[in-house]
């Protein structure tokens, strides 16, 4: 926490620079250059006396299985913008008569959690579904299974027929023929049923012209046709033209509907190249498409190019999105071959009914995300994907109840459409024989940023950088115990100039129930500071107490102890380093391993034996804590990590933390810090100031 002074007098240079001597961590109200805004010092806030100083909730998460399953299925919990391949924070099992539940850690601003149902088979295959559920309350609560769908509303073989003011002027309409190269303001044509024209290629159709197609429309590849706006084409079923057959368009080659040309059809429309819809352009499809291309280019506008209406179909082998919303309706179907394409902002929504629309993918999804805005698939949306064993891609995110899953999940799931005429019905079977959960399974509590002031018992300036300690814990579970506790670290700064070593107290744990601890670097301990028992946990202990380092600047590879990696430019390469604990057999239960009891502390310029030691502000003190160093600004003997005014000396934060460069405190390097005393959820740390963080 070195400091920057403005002084009036040469002899108060020298009388600061002998005290700086002794301690030059000291805190400094007036340590920021003049030409910065003044915004306040942390100890100028009214704190809360219930205020936990903590960036973390409990949730409870509770997951049921319909009646209709004998399968055990197993569960598993991810927290909001998990990476691809990122473990879950908790697993577990489910059936239908043991749902599952658990209450984990989470980062207090989360507001959905992603879980994943997977069932294995015998033959190596497995079911996987996918969906986000938000939380509520601090609960997440879902059902899966067969029970958990409503089944699609029976329909009756052929195209819906639907009333509509367009369909009034059918019978008055003037019959198209090939020769016709203008159709006027308003006025209306029609194919009739039994009917065979090829549009002209060179026709016009003015602001508000219309063909109703009840017989076959045939667009050449040349495709030159102009439009104006509101011209429409109209494809009747055939209970709306009263024919034998339904109508059709068929596009030789590619297609394009633009400028606010407007397509409804109701029966089937084919085009043998690419279907391009823009600039206004939209098909709204009650019946069945069918396109070898499907490019929708919104181009930010609010209408959706294409809407698979209620029963609907739209078959294409490749499709893609730009600034563009998919709509599709209940008990619809949209079936691509080969890619979905998204790029920029695009979003496939369905109805919030409680009815499925499926989109069924055969090959791999493509990911173009650009300008920071995820693809986004939400309500009673089913996507069907057996590629890469029906995993859901990165950066696709599934909102109000949407999910991602492979045909043995949809089939599990009761997902089905009813078909049509034109239409293939989706009625996905499971098949395979389910094989029971495995008893081992492998997940983590997180990963979080201890950041450290290191003036105890007195204040800091709280850039909250004297020592900052990235941690990630990962758990090995067979049944229902721990064998082994990984801990990833990264030391990312030392903003101090104290010597500061460094150690986990398991809080729940005895030194006993370790059987050895393994550290991936040979340079943790070169002070001696920790005296340890054979299985490497420190003597003198009633918890479990896990050494990590003894002297941070001589870990980092510095001599002496210089302040690095907490300035702008500085050159500062962060410390990895993993610590692996093997627990004995069946002695540490999985409920005695959880974030909040990984007791991660500090102690500076100690030795062996009794120390000074900084926890988080209700933190457990070790048996090696000398009470005796209690006091400057330690509220109460009995609460000595708790400072007056109820601050704190620990903080920990979720992921990695953009910790205030030195000058800086947290006030200055985060925009509306002070929020959070009042809303607990604010995520305050992903809101800094680019030029006040590392």
């Amino acid at each position: 926490m070195k400091t920057t002074h403005q002084l009036k007098s040469l002899l108060f240079i020298t009388l600061l620079a002998l005290v700086s001597c002794m301690n030059n961590d000291v805190y400094n109200p007036d340590s920021k250059p003049d030409n910065e805004p003044d915004n306040g010092n942390i100890t100028d806030l009214t704190i809360p006396s219930d205020f936990l100083w903590s960036t973390t909730a409990e949730v409870a998460v509770h997951v049921s299985i319909g009646n209709n399953t004998v399968h055990t299925y197993t569960i598993s919990i991810y927290p909001q913008g998990a990476d691809e391949g990122s473990l879950p924070v908790a697993i577990g099992t489910a059936s239908s008569n043991h749902p599952y539940n658990k209450e984990i850690t989470l980062p207090a601003s989360d507001t959905i959690v992603t879980v994943t149902q997977t069932l294995h088979y015998t033959d190596g295959s497995q079911m996987t579904l996918e969906c986000n559920v938000p939380i509520v309350n601090k609960k997440v609560t879902l059902h899966l299974g067969e029970s958990d769908n409503t089944i699609m509303s029976t329909r009756t073989p052929s195209i819906t027929t639907r009333s509509d003011n367009d369909l009034k002027d059918w019978d008055k309409a003037k019959e198209l023929t090939a020769d016709i190269t203008k159709i006027n303001k308003d006025e209306k044509y029609k194919v009739s049923a039994g009917n065979m024209v090829n549009l002209n290629d060179n026709i016009n159709i003015m602001e508000g012209g219309l063909i109703y197609i009840a017989g076959i429309l045939n667009i050449s590849e040349k495709n030159a046709f102009q439009n104006h706006k509101n011209a429409k084409f109209i494809i009747l079923s055939k209970e709306q033209s009263g024919g034998e057959a339904a109508g059709s368009i068929q596009c030789l080659g590619d297609f394009t509907v633009k400028d606010e040309f407007e397509i409804e059809n109701y029966a089937t429309m084919t085009v043998s190249g690419t279907l391009t819809i823009k600039n206004g352009g939209e098909i709204d499809n009650y019946g069945c498409l069918h396109a070898k291309r499907i490019e929708l280019d919104g181009n930010g506008k609010d209408d959706s190019p294409l809407e698979i209406k209620e029963r609907g179909y739209v078959f294409t082998e490749t499709m893609w999105m730009q600034k563009a919303t998919l709509e599709i309706e209940k008990n619809s179907l949209l079936e691509i071959e080969e890619t979905l394409e998204f790029k920029n902002d695009c979003e496939i929504e369905g109805d919030d009914d409680g009815k499925w629309a499926v989109v069924k993918l055969t090959n791999a999804t493509v990911i173009n995300s650009r300008n920071n805005k995820i693809p986004n698939i939400e309500n009673r949306v089913f996507v069907v994907c057996d590629h890469n064993n029906g995993k859901k891609p990165e950066n696709i995110h599934l909102e109000d109840n949407a999910r991602w899953g492979n045909t043995k999940a949809a089939a599990n799931a009761g997902v089905k459409t009813t078909g049509s005429d034109c239409a293939p019905a989706y009625n996905p079977e499971e098949g395979g024989t389910p094989e029971e959960p495995d008893k081992d399974k492998e997940y983590t509590l997180g990963q979080y940023t201890y950041a450290f002031e290191d003036l105890w018992p007195n204040f800091g300036d709280y850039d909250m950088n004297d020592i900052v300690l990235v941690t990630e814990a990962r758990l090995k579970v067979t049944g229902n115990y721990v064998t082994q506790a990984t801990l990833k670290c990264k030391l990312a700064a030392i903003g101090a100039s104290k010597r500061i070593a460094a150690a986990v107290q398991l809080d729940e744990l005895i030194a006993g129930d370790i059987n050895s601890i393994q550290y991936d670097t040979s340079n943790n301990f070169t002070e001696n500071m920790f005296k340890t028992n054979a299985n490497g946990t420190e003597q003198g202990q009633t918890l479990a107490v896990i050494p990590l380092f003894d002297h941070a600047h001589a870990f980092a590879g510095y001599t002496g102890t210089p302040i690095v990696g907490t300035y702008k430019n500085a050159e500062f390469n962060p410390k990895a380093f993993t610590v692996t604990i093997h627990f004995k057999e069946n002695s540490v239960e999985e409920s005695k391993l959880t974030l909040d009891k990984l007791n991660f502390f500090i102690t500076c310029n100690a030795t062996q034996g009794k120390r000074m030691e900084i926890h988080q502000i209700n933190g457990k003190a070790t048996d090696l804590f000398d009470t005796s160093t209690i006091g400057g600004v330690v509220a109460s003997p009995n609460t000595p990590f708790r400072a007056k005014g109820n601050f704190c000396w620990i903080m920990r934060i979720p992921g990695e933390f953009s910790f205030p460069l030195e000058g800086n405190n947290l006030r200055q390097s985060f925009e509306n810090f002070e929020l959070w005393i009042t809303n607990p959820d604010y995520d305050w740390y992903n809101h800094p100031f680019p030029d006040k963080v590392k």
